[in-house]
Protein backbone atom coordinates (compact mmCIF):
# COMPACT_ATOMS: atom_id res chain seq x y z
CA UNK A 1 0.00 0.00 0.00
CA UNK A 2 1.23 3.69 -0.73
CA UNK A 3 2.62 5.16 2.44
CA UNK A 4 2.74 8.66 3.76
CA UNK A 5 6.05 10.24 4.14
CA UNK A 6 7.38 10.40 7.74
CA UNK A 7 9.03 13.51 9.52
CA UNK A 8 11.35 13.79 12.15
CA UNK A 9 10.05 16.49 14.97
CA UNK A 10 13.44 17.47 17.12
CA UNK A 11 11.21 20.26 18.76
CA UNK A 12 8.25 18.21 19.81
CA UNK A 13 6.76 20.70 21.88
CA UNK A 14 6.70 23.38 19.33
CA UNK A 15 5.82 21.46 16.87
CA UNK A 16 3.68 18.21 17.20
CA UNK A 17 1.92 19.67 20.24
CA UNK A 18 -0.16 21.93 19.35
CA UNK A 19 -1.52 19.29 17.21
CA UNK A 20 -2.09 16.99 19.99
CA UNK A 21 -3.71 19.02 23.16
CA UNK A 22 -6.90 19.49 20.97
CA UNK A 23 -7.30 16.22 21.09
CA UNK A 24 -7.19 15.50 24.78
CA UNK A 25 -7.91 13.00 26.07
CA UNK A 26 -7.21 10.70 23.72
CA UNK A 27 -4.14 11.32 23.17
CA UNK A 28 -2.78 12.00 26.39
CA UNK A 29 -0.14 9.00 26.58
CA UNK A 30 1.75 10.22 23.91
CA UNK A 31 1.27 14.53 25.37
CA UNK A 32 2.54 13.17 28.23
CA UNK A 33 5.35 11.78 27.10
CA UNK A 34 6.56 14.13 25.20
CA UNK A 35 6.39 16.55 28.03
CA UNK A 36 8.27 14.37 30.64
CA UNK A 37 11.32 16.09 31.80
CA UNK A 38 14.12 13.98 31.02
CA UNK A 39 14.32 13.37 26.94
CA UNK A 40 16.91 10.81 26.18
CA UNK A 41 19.50 11.57 23.48
CA UNK A 42 18.21 8.34 22.05
CA UNK A 43 15.24 9.25 21.69
CA UNK A 44 13.25 9.99 18.12
CA UNK A 45 9.75 11.60 17.55
CA UNK A 46 7.97 10.98 14.41
CA UNK A 47 4.91 11.97 12.47
CA UNK A 48 3.12 11.68 9.49
CA UNK A 49 2.58 15.29 9.94
CA UNK A 50 4.98 17.74 8.74
CA UNK A 51 7.07 20.01 11.42
CA UNK A 52 5.63 22.91 9.50
CA UNK A 53 2.20 21.91 9.41
CA UNK A 54 0.09 24.36 10.57
CA UNK A 55 -2.15 24.01 13.56
CA UNK A 56 -5.81 23.34 13.58
CA UNK A 57 -7.98 26.38 13.81
CA UNK A 58 -11.17 24.62 14.65
CA UNK A 59 -12.35 23.04 17.44
CA UNK A 60 -11.67 19.05 17.10
CA UNK A 61 -15.10 18.84 18.29
CA UNK A 62 -16.74 20.52 15.12
CA UNK A 63 -14.02 18.90 12.41
CA UNK A 64 -11.99 15.60 12.06
CA UNK A 65 -8.75 15.85 11.69
CA UNK A 66 -6.87 14.08 9.06
CA UNK A 67 -5.60 11.19 9.31
CA UNK A 68 -2.14 11.06 10.71
CA UNK A 69 0.07 9.11 13.15
CA UNK A 70 2.59 10.20 15.54
CA UNK A 71 5.13 7.87 18.11
CA UNK A 72 7.59 8.99 20.71
CA UNK A 73 10.76 6.19 20.39
CA UNK A 74 13.55 5.44 23.01
CA UNK A 75 14.84 2.18 22.13
CA UNK A 76 17.67 2.38 24.93
CA UNK A 77 14.77 1.96 27.30
CA UNK A 78 14.34 -1.44 26.25
CA UNK A 79 13.34 -4.42 27.71
CA UNK A 80 10.94 -1.92 29.05
CA UNK A 81 8.18 -0.03 27.19
CA UNK A 82 10.17 1.48 23.95
CA UNK A 83 7.28 3.37 22.15
CA UNK A 84 4.72 4.74 22.66
CA UNK A 85 2.22 5.78 19.62
CA UNK A 86 -1.50 8.07 18.73
CA UNK A 87 -3.24 7.40 15.27
CA UNK A 88 -6.56 9.69 14.71
CA UNK A 89 -8.10 5.74 14.19
CA UNK A 90 -8.61 6.10 17.95
CA UNK A 91 -10.78 9.21 18.14
CA UNK A 92 -14.68 8.42 18.73
CA UNK A 93 -16.54 7.61 15.55
CA UNK A 94 -17.85 11.59 15.48
CA UNK A 95 -14.40 12.75 14.90
CA UNK A 96 -13.61 10.31 12.05
CA UNK A 97 -14.07 11.93 8.70
CA UNK A 98 -14.82 8.57 6.76
CA UNK A 99 -16.90 5.54 7.05
CA UNK A 100 -15.25 2.89 9.48
CA UNK A 101 -13.74 0.39 6.66
CA UNK A 102 -11.75 3.71 5.05
CA UNK A 103 -10.90 4.94 8.46
CA UNK A 104 -8.93 1.56 9.26
CA UNK A 105 -7.21 1.44 5.78
CA UNK A 106 -5.83 5.23 6.36
CA UNK A 107 -5.05 4.73 9.69
CA UNK A 108 -2.84 1.61 8.80
CA UNK A 109 -1.13 3.07 5.89
CA UNK A 110 0.27 5.88 8.82
CA UNK A 111 0.74 3.78 11.17
CA UNK A 112 3.03 1.39 9.03
CA UNK A 113 4.83 4.15 8.08
CA UNK A 114 6.31 4.95 11.39
CA UNK A 115 6.97 1.68 11.89
CA UNK A 116 8.79 0.81 8.98
CA UNK A 117 10.80 3.78 9.16
CA UNK A 118 12.06 2.97 12.79
CA UNK A 119 15.08 0.25 11.25
CA UNK A 120 16.22 2.99 9.38
CA UNK A 121 17.10 4.76 12.63
CA UNK A 122 20.69 3.63 14.72
CA UNK A 123 20.27 1.06 17.73
CA UNK A 124 21.88 3.19 21.21
CA UNK A 125 24.76 1.56 22.33
CA UNK A 126 22.93 0.21 25.26
CA UNK A 127 20.16 -1.97 22.96
CA UNK A 128 20.08 -5.41 24.96
CA UNK A 129 22.30 -7.84 22.59
CA UNK A 130 19.63 -10.86 23.55
CA UNK A 131 16.61 -8.71 21.72
CA UNK A 132 16.40 -8.50 18.12
CA UNK A 133 16.13 -4.98 16.50
CA UNK A 134 12.93 -6.29 14.97
CA UNK A 135 11.39 -7.05 17.73
CA UNK A 136 9.93 -3.57 19.48
CA UNK A 137 8.05 -3.06 22.80
CA UNK A 138 4.80 -1.01 22.40
CA UNK A 139 3.03 0.49 25.38
CA UNK A 140 -0.59 1.62 26.07
CA UNK A 141 -1.36 1.01 22.80
CA UNK A 142 -5.44 1.61 21.78
CA UNK A 143 -7.71 -1.23 21.32
CA UNK A 144 -8.08 -0.64 17.54
CA UNK A 145 -4.66 0.66 16.91
CA UNK A 146 -3.55 -3.27 18.00
CA UNK A 147 -6.81 -4.74 16.19
CA UNK A 148 -5.18 -2.64 13.17
CA UNK A 149 -1.77 -4.17 13.07
CA UNK A 150 -3.24 -7.66 14.14
CA UNK A 151 -3.95 -7.48 10.80
CA UNK A 152 -7.18 -10.62 12.03
CA UNK A 153 -9.48 -10.60 14.90
CA UNK A 154 -7.15 -11.26 18.18
CA UNK A 155 -8.37 -12.97 21.17
CA UNK A 156 -7.63 -10.01 23.76
CA UNK A 157 -8.45 -11.67 26.87
CA UNK A 158 -5.59 -14.52 25.68
CA UNK A 159 -2.69 -12.05 26.92
CA UNK A 160 -1.09 -11.81 30.11
CA UNK A 161 -0.45 -8.65 32.86
CA UNK A 162 3.17 -8.98 32.17
CA UNK A 163 5.15 -9.76 28.14
CA UNK A 164 8.39 -8.16 28.88
CA UNK A 165 11.55 -8.55 31.50
CA UNK A 166 12.70 -11.22 33.71
CA UNK A 167 8.72 -12.39 35.23
CA UNK A 168 7.54 -12.70 31.50
CA UNK A 169 7.91 -16.45 31.11
CA UNK A 170 6.27 -17.49 34.07
CA UNK A 171 4.07 -14.39 34.16
CA UNK A 172 2.98 -14.04 30.47
CA UNK A 173 2.47 -16.15 27.30
CA UNK A 174 6.07 -15.77 26.82
CA UNK A 175 8.28 -12.56 25.54
CA UNK A 176 7.82 -13.20 21.83
CA UNK A 177 5.23 -15.56 19.88
CA UNK A 178 5.79 -17.08 16.59
CA UNK A 179 5.01 -15.96 12.93
CA UNK A 180 1.33 -18.01 14.06
CA UNK A 181 0.81 -15.25 16.81
CA UNK A 182 -1.02 -12.63 14.38
CA UNK A 183 -1.91 -14.12 10.67
CA UNK A 184 -1.60 -11.47 8.19
CA UNK A 185 -0.37 -8.60 11.02
CA UNK A 186 2.91 -7.90 12.59
CA UNK A 187 1.50 -8.17 16.54
CA UNK A 188 3.48 -11.37 18.29
CA UNK A 189 2.15 -11.19 21.57
CA UNK A 190 0.12 -8.73 23.59
CA UNK A 191 -0.81 -8.58 27.50
CA UNK A 192 -4.49 -8.27 28.77
CA UNK A 193 -6.73 -5.75 28.34
CA UNK A 194 -6.19 -2.62 30.59
CA UNK A 195 -8.70 -0.45 30.99
CA UNK A 196 -7.50 3.30 30.53
CA UNK A 197 -8.96 5.49 34.06
CA UNK A 198 -9.01 9.55 33.08
CA UNK A 199 -9.32 11.90 35.39
CA UNK A 200 -10.16 15.49 34.46
CA UNK A 201 -8.29 18.41 35.80
CA UNK A 202 -11.69 19.74 37.57
CA UNK A 203 -11.88 15.88 39.69
CA UNK A 204 -8.46 16.23 40.84
CA UNK A 205 -8.70 20.03 41.71
CA UNK A 206 -12.42 19.18 43.89
CA UNK A 207 -9.66 15.92 45.66
CA UNK A 208 -7.42 17.97 46.74
CA UNK A 209 -9.71 19.73 49.07
CA UNK A 210 -10.18 16.21 51.20
CA UNK A 211 -6.65 16.28 52.10
CA UNK A 212 -7.51 17.40 55.68
CA UNK A 213 -9.30 14.68 55.62
CA UNK A 214 -6.91 11.94 55.13
CA UNK A 215 -3.69 13.98 57.19
CA UNK A 216 -6.80 12.90 60.11
CA UNK A 217 -6.02 9.48 58.64
CA UNK A 218 -1.98 9.34 58.44
CA UNK A 219 -2.05 11.32 62.37
CA UNK A 220 -3.80 8.48 63.75
CA UNK A 221 -1.36 5.81 61.83
CA UNK A 222 1.64 7.28 62.48
CA UNK A 223 2.66 7.82 59.03
CA UNK A 224 3.66 11.11 57.18
CA UNK A 225 4.46 11.89 53.52
CA UNK A 226 7.43 11.26 51.84
CA UNK A 227 9.00 9.59 48.66
CA UNK A 228 10.66 6.84 47.62
CA UNK A 229 14.78 7.00 48.00
CA UNK A 230 16.48 5.41 45.48
CA UNK A 231 17.63 2.68 48.40
CA UNK A 232 14.22 1.42 48.26
CA UNK A 233 13.83 0.48 44.56
CA UNK A 234 14.72 -3.07 45.03
CA UNK A 235 11.86 -3.30 47.47
CA UNK A 236 9.20 -0.95 45.17
CA UNK A 237 10.32 -3.97 42.34
CA UNK A 238 9.56 -6.99 44.80
CA UNK A 239 6.57 -5.95 45.04
CA UNK A 240 5.47 -6.00 40.86
CA UNK A 241 5.19 -7.79 38.40
CA UNK A 242 5.51 -5.20 36.32
CA UNK A 243 9.57 -4.79 34.81
CA UNK A 244 10.44 -1.34 36.18
CA UNK A 245 14.53 -0.44 36.44
CA UNK A 246 16.13 1.64 38.83
CA UNK A 247 17.62 3.95 36.07
CA UNK A 248 13.53 4.76 35.30
CA UNK A 249 12.49 4.96 39.20
CA UNK A 250 15.67 7.84 39.64
CA UNK A 251 13.58 10.27 36.81
CA UNK A 252 10.24 9.72 38.28
CA UNK A 253 8.21 11.49 40.71
CA UNK A 254 6.85 9.56 43.66
CA UNK A 255 4.84 9.98 46.49
CA UNK A 256 4.81 7.73 49.61
CA UNK A 257 3.92 7.02 52.82
CA UNK A 258 6.82 5.89 55.42
CA UNK A 259 6.44 5.23 59.43
CA UNK A 260 7.11 8.35 60.96
CA UNK A 261 10.75 9.05 61.55
CA UNK A 262 12.54 10.77 59.13
CA UNK A 263 10.98 11.59 56.52
CA UNK A 264 11.69 13.34 52.76
CA UNK A 265 10.47 16.26 50.46
CA UNK A 266 7.71 14.95 49.20
CA UNK A 267 7.33 14.67 45.23
CA UNK A 268 10.81 15.06 44.48
CA UNK A 269 12.41 12.48 42.58
CA UNK A 270 14.68 10.04 44.06
CA UNK A 271 17.70 12.06 41.87
CA UNK A 272 16.85 14.60 43.64
CA UNK A 273 16.58 13.76 46.77
CA UNK A 274 20.34 12.00 46.68
CA UNK A 275 19.94 8.69 47.18
CA UNK A 276 20.18 6.90 50.52
CA UNK A 277 18.24 3.73 51.92
CA UNK A 278 15.75 4.00 53.74
CA UNK A 279 16.95 2.75 56.87
CA UNK A 280 14.76 1.46 60.29
CA UNK A 281 15.31 4.75 61.95
CA UNK A 282 14.35 6.66 58.90
CA UNK A 283 10.83 4.72 58.86
CA UNK A 284 9.50 2.25 57.20
CA UNK A 285 8.23 2.71 53.68
CA UNK A 286 4.13 1.02 53.62
CA UNK A 287 2.80 2.78 50.90
CA UNK A 288 3.94 4.22 47.51
CA UNK A 289 2.90 5.18 43.64
CA UNK A 290 4.85 7.02 40.80
CA UNK A 291 4.32 8.87 37.92
CA UNK A 292 5.44 6.69 34.80
CA UNK A 293 6.90 8.27 32.05
CA UNK A 294 3.49 8.49 30.15
CA UNK A 295 1.80 10.41 33.27
CA UNK A 296 0.20 7.18 34.12
CA UNK A 297 0.10 5.84 37.50
CA UNK A 298 2.51 3.20 38.22
CA UNK A 299 3.74 1.13 41.24
CA UNK A 300 0.78 1.98 43.49
CA UNK A 301 1.42 -0.36 46.76
CA UNK A 302 0.33 -0.80 50.22
CA UNK A 303 1.97 -2.80 52.62
CA UNK A 304 -0.43 -5.81 53.41
CA UNK A 305 -0.42 -4.58 57.51
CA UNK A 306 -1.88 -0.97 56.34
CA UNK A 307 -4.38 -2.27 53.27
CA UNK A 308 -8.21 -1.36 54.11
CA UNK A 309 -7.26 2.23 55.48
CA UNK A 310 -8.05 4.17 52.36
CA UNK A 311 -3.80 4.53 51.77
CA UNK A 312 -4.24 3.49 48.09
CA UNK A 313 -6.78 6.63 47.55
CA UNK A 314 -4.16 8.88 49.44
CA UNK A 315 -1.47 8.15 47.66
CA UNK A 316 -2.80 8.30 44.63
CA UNK A 317 -4.76 11.28 44.96
CA UNK A 318 -1.49 13.19 46.41
CA UNK A 319 0.88 12.02 43.08
CA UNK A 320 -2.05 13.79 41.02
CA UNK A 321 -2.28 16.49 43.09
CA UNK A 322 1.55 17.31 41.34
CA UNK A 323 0.62 16.93 38.12
CA UNK A 324 -2.70 19.07 38.62
CA UNK A 325 -1.23 22.20 39.79
CA UNK A 326 1.40 21.61 37.66
CA UNK A 327 4.63 20.97 39.89
CA UNK A 328 8.08 20.28 38.53
CA UNK A 329 8.16 17.53 41.05
CA UNK A 330 5.63 15.50 39.43
CA UNK A 331 8.10 15.34 36.67
CA UNK A 332 6.62 16.86 34.07
CA UNK A 333 6.81 20.48 32.07
CA UNK A 334 4.71 22.63 30.04
CA UNK A 335 1.75 21.69 31.70
CA UNK A 336 -0.69 24.30 31.27
CA UNK A 337 -4.22 24.90 32.94
CA UNK A 338 -7.21 22.93 31.67
CA UNK A 339 -4.72 20.52 30.52
CA UNK A 340 -3.86 19.08 33.89
CA UNK A 341 -5.53 15.33 32.91
CA UNK A 342 -4.41 12.17 34.72
CA UNK A 343 -4.84 8.65 33.91
CA UNK A 344 -4.39 5.51 34.61
CA UNK A 345 -4.13 1.92 33.74
CA UNK A 346 -6.00 -0.62 35.29
CA UNK A 347 -5.64 -4.45 34.12
CA UNK A 348 -9.76 -5.45 33.85
CA UNK A 349 -9.70 -8.42 36.19
CA UNK A 350 -8.16 -6.07 39.36
CA UNK A 351 -11.11 -5.28 41.50
CA UNK A 352 -8.97 -3.22 44.03
CA UNK A 353 -7.51 -1.11 41.90
CA UNK A 354 -10.58 -0.30 39.99
CA UNK A 355 -12.05 0.48 42.96
CA UNK A 356 -9.72 3.27 43.69
CA UNK A 357 -9.87 4.78 40.26
CA UNK A 358 -13.76 4.90 40.41
CA UNK A 359 -13.72 6.20 44.29
CA UNK A 360 -11.41 9.15 42.77
CA UNK A 361 -13.31 10.15 40.24
CA UNK A 362 -12.25 8.31 37.05
CA UNK A 363 -14.29 7.99 34.19
CA UNK A 364 -13.51 4.54 32.05
CA UNK A 365 -11.82 5.75 28.42
CA UNK A 366 -10.88 2.96 26.61
CA UNK A 367 -9.25 -0.51 26.79
CA UNK A 368 -5.24 -0.14 26.05
CA UNK A 369 -3.01 -3.04 25.93
CA UNK A 370 1.15 -3.81 25.64
CA UNK A 371 2.54 -5.77 22.77
CA UNK A 372 5.41 -6.76 20.72
CA UNK A 373 5.44 -5.68 17.06
CA UNK A 374 7.57 -7.55 14.54
CA UNK A 375 9.21 -4.85 12.28
CA UNK A 376 9.87 -6.98 9.43
CA UNK A 377 6.48 -8.02 9.76
CA UNK A 378 5.45 -4.39 9.41
CA UNK A 379 7.22 -4.03 6.08
CA UNK A 380 5.73 -7.21 4.56
CA UNK A 381 2.20 -5.55 5.14
CA UNK A 382 3.04 -2.40 3.94
CA UNK A 383 4.23 -4.02 0.55
CA UNK A 384 7.96 -2.62 1.68
CA UNK A 385 9.97 -5.78 1.36
CA UNK A 386 8.51 -8.81 -0.49
CA UNK A 387 8.86 -12.00 1.63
Amino acid sequence: MPLPEVYSHPSPRLTLLPHLLPLLPYTLPLVRRIQFHFQSPHAHILSTLAPDTPPPHSPPTTTAPPPFAALYLDRSRAPETECWLFSTLELPASMQPTSPPQNETNALSHLLALLTHIPHLPLPPSYPPTQPPSRLLLGAIHRSVLQALAGSPFAPDAGKKVISGPRAAESAHGEWRGTDASPGGCVRGHTVPYQKFLFRPATIARAAGEDEAGDAVLESLGLEWTTVREGEFELVASRTEIPRSGRTMRLLGSVGLRRRGGGSRVGATAREEGGGGGSAEDGQLVAWAFLGPDGSLTSLHVEVEFRGKGLAKLVTRRLFGLLARRERESGFVGVREGEEWCQSDVATDNAGSTGVARGLGGEEGWECFWGWVDLGEAERMSGVREG
